[in-house]
Parts: structure tokens; sequence; C-alpha cells
């Protein structure tokens, strides 16, 4: 019974302490744990959310080493203003502008949400993107798309993608053809060696075929490719007589519409073409769409049938479902390639 009272007079004790806590302070540990839940960001607006009601099925995938990657990737074109407008000069700005650090976040957890697991990014963005996986718990994966550095220090790009939480690194486009023009394509010997140190997979890219055979030449063994590869259905195409191997990108608008202008990033497709049927690693097919000429439907599929394993494609967040549903639908109706998948 003594035991009972002394119980009953230690509730009666705590009670009394918890009624005595001043309101402020009960209304900082409400804040607290409501604070604590806000911070749990999932960065989908409304408009995001009624999209995602749209989706058709899931997005298939294909695998690369132990990864498996959604067939459709998330490029950062549009993100990094690189537009590539033709002659429209303000929709590089317009591109950046749109794409606040919120956007930026936004897009990924559209994407996620949408099926697209894996999403190209530069250095610029690391900050944001690991801010966003750090308040969602995004479990998005990444390749930097990377540059060679100066000649005192050729590995300093990768190693800063290294250190900013690269998942994946694939040397850029428009860097491996400038190593191929100017005979220095060995440096991607070292570069994918250094890169697979780091425990990484290593690409490499280009927007010129002969670049590809260039760095196969002195034996360079990636674990996928990052090709330009879109076909010349389209009306600002360069005309075949005016097409070059390496144009040369001019820095001022051209008024001839006959020469290269910002519009084509495959020249020669069919070489591309023939020479993927005898490479067997895994190749993402980017600029599918020549940046916005050729429609998601047509561009998207003539892809996939030609031989690419997956496709990169820049996308603004209220095109990212529209984009999933359209590849599903391709590829559940894609008949047989003449090129196997490699991944």
């Amino acid at each position: 019974m003594e035991k009972k009272s002394e119980l009953s007079k230690s509730r009666r004790n705590l009670l009394k302490g918890l009624a005595a806590l001043p309101f402020v302070g009960g209304f900082s540990i409400v804040s607290a744990a409501a604070k604590s839940i806000s911070d749990q960001h999932d960065y989908l607006t409304d408009e995001a959310k009624a999209s995602l009601k749209k989706l058709k099925g899931l997005l298939p995938k294909g695998k690369i080493g132990k990864y498996e990657i959604s067939r459709l990737v998330l490029g950062c074109n549009p993100m990094g203003g690189w537009s590539h407008s033709r002659d429209l000069s303000y929709v590089g700005q317009l591109s950046k502008h749109w794409h606040t650090e919120t956007k930026m976040k936004e897009t990924w957890a559209l994407a996620e949400q949408a099926g697209i697991n894996f999403c190209n990014l530069v250095e610029f963005q690391y900050k944001t993107f690991n801010e966003f996986k750090k308040e969602t718990g995004s479990k998005m994966m990444n390749v930097c798309q990377c540059s060679i550095g100066s000649p005192n220090d050729r590995l300093a790009p990768v190693k800063k993608a290294v250190a900013d939480g690269a998942d994946f690194i694939y040397i850029q486009g428009e860097n491996v053809d400038g190593l191929a023009k100017t005979n220095a394509i060995e440096v991607l010997l070292e570069t994918v060696d250094y890169i697979r140190s780091q425990d990484l997979l290593a690409g490499v890219g280009a927007h010129s075929i002969k670049s590809i055979q260039a760095s196969l030449n002195v034996g360079v063994k990636p674990d996928f490719y990052y090709k330009t590869f879109h076909h010349d259905k389209y009306w600002s195409v360069t005309p075949p007589e005016n097409r070059k191997e390496y144009p040369n990108y001019p820095t001022t608008p051209i008024t001839d519409r006959n020469q290269w202008n910002d519009n084509m990033w495959d020249q020669f497709y069919e070489q591309t073409i023939e020479t993927f049927r005898a490479i067997k690693v895994p190749m993402f097919g980017f600029k599918v769409l020549a940046a916005g000429s050729i429609q998601p439907s047509n561009g998207i599929r003539w892809a996939y049938e030609n031989g690419a394993d997956f496709v990169c494609l820049g996308m603004y967040d209220f095109q990212v479902v529209d984009d999933v549903n359209t590849t599903i639908e391709i590829l559940s109706s894609l008949g047989k390639r003449e090129r196997p998948w490699c991944s």
C-alpha cells in the first residue's frame, strides 16, 4: 500500500511539473517537430502531382555494370541555358532564368517520381543537386559531363567531379572532338583509368563519329559512350553538301541558313549507326531531337531503332511526364534492332 501511495505521489509531481512548464516551452517543442517534418521537402508542385497521375506505366531500365538505369535520362542543357536555339538569341537566357535552384530541384523530383533515376550534371549544379538529395532522400544517380584539364593538370576537372559526388563520369563531346582534332586523344587512356581507380564508371562523349573512331584506334575502352544521335529530316538542317566533320562553331549569329548554325549535331548519322553496330558497349544517344527540331515521338523512336541503349533528353519540368509516356509507348512497340541491346 505504501508503494502504491509513493507511485501516486510521483505521478502527481510529474503532472504538476508539466503544468508548470511555460507555454512558450511547449510551443517550442511543437515547432521543432513541425520543422523536422517541413524540412523533408518533396519539391513536387501541384502541377507536377497532377501530371504524375497521367503516367502510363513503368519506364524500362537497362544495366551498366551493377547499376540499373532508366532508358530515358534527364539532360542538363536547359538548366545551364545551352538551348541551341539557332538565331533566337534570347532563348538561352530565358531557359537559364527559368531554372532557379528551386526549379532544378522540382525538375529532378518530378523526373524521379516519373521513373527517371539518372541525370546529367555539370560542375555548377552539384551544390544544388547535393542539397536536393540531402533534403529529400532522393536516390537519383548522376553522370558528370566533364572535360580534360590544361596540360599541367589534365585530371583536375575529373578530380573535382569525384569530390562533388559524381556516380559516373564521361568526357564531354566537344572536348573529345577537340582532342581528336589536335591528335591528343591518347589522354583519354589515363583519364578512363583514373575514373575507374575511383570505383566509378568511365565514359567517352563525342559529336563526331571520327572522335569515337580515333579513341578506339588508340585503345580507349570506356564503360559507355555519349554520342549525338539524330536524323536529318527537319527544316533547319545543314544541307549535305555543306556538312563538315568538325564544324567551326561560330560565336556570332550566321545569316546563311545553309551553313552550320547551331542546328546539327550528328553530321553523318549513317556513319554513327554503322560504327556502333560493331561496338558492344552501351551508348547514350543525346541531342536526339536536334535541340527541339524533331518531335519526341519521332526522334526518340529513331534513336532506339537505330542502336541507342539510352536516350538523354534535356527536359523542362512540364515536359517530363509526356516524354516518359512517349518512351514507354515506343519501347513497348519497338521491333527487332540491327544493333543488339548492350545493356
